[in-house]
């Protein structure tokens, strides 16, 4: 966005086709400096970029008369993965300066037989990662990056993703190992 711009004012960039018919999306993202944006719907970006601002927690709502919820849930900085969340629960902290780096989504119950939520994440150094969906992880695991925009969509059961979904997610894989000291063994 332009320098002086809030979230609220800035144009979207993309615009998401509606996928799902009788189902929506809703998502409200609480951001640093900011404090919580406006709630939108349907793949809209939620979140900055190009701020260098994290965000700090989220609340996601499903508005459909179809039987079922949206749980999701958030690796924090120095916390780790969350437990899940539903329907507009709050994930992540407020006041702590902690960044989300990558969230899971999912659906249950009628609305997981009917739909499939695809969701991306603006990541700090990556920019806009490829979609990830039903639970998969989108955004960045043992890196130390902030998330910075988030994009959820519904979409009709096994209908097209709403772009690529090659590069969902970086992770840092772990090395364990085993060393043996003289005199002491193995550590």
């Amino acid at each position: 966005g332009e320098e002086g711009q809030t979230p609220e004012t800035q144009d979207v960039k993309e615009e998401i086709a509606v996928a799902a018919e009788g189902a929506s999306i809703r998502y409200q993202a609480h951001v640093q400096t900011y404090g919580w944006i406006k709630e939108v719907k349907d793949g809209k970006e939620e979140g900055t970029t190009g701020q260098s601002k994290r965000v700090e927690s989220m609340k996601i709502n499903v508005d459909s008369a179809v039987d079922g919820n949206v749980e999701y849930r958030a690796f924090i900085q120095e916390v780790g993965w969350t437990d899940w969340k539903s329907n507009g629960a709050e994930v992540g902290t407020t006041g702590q300066s902690k960044r989300l780096e990558a969230l899971q989504v999912r659906l249950t119950g009628k609305l997981a037989e009917q739909y499939d939520v695809y969701y991306s994440v603006h990541a700090q150094t990556y920019g806009w990662l490829d979609w990830a969906k039903n639970g998969d992880t989108s955004g960045t695991v043992g890196l130390d990056k902030r998330l910075e925009s988030v994009k959820i969509v519904l979409v009709a059961k096994g209908g097209q993703a709403p772009g690529a979904t090659t590069t969902p997610k970086k992770i840092q894989d772990s090395i364990v190992y085993k060393s043996h000291v003289q005199t002491y063994g193995w550590q």
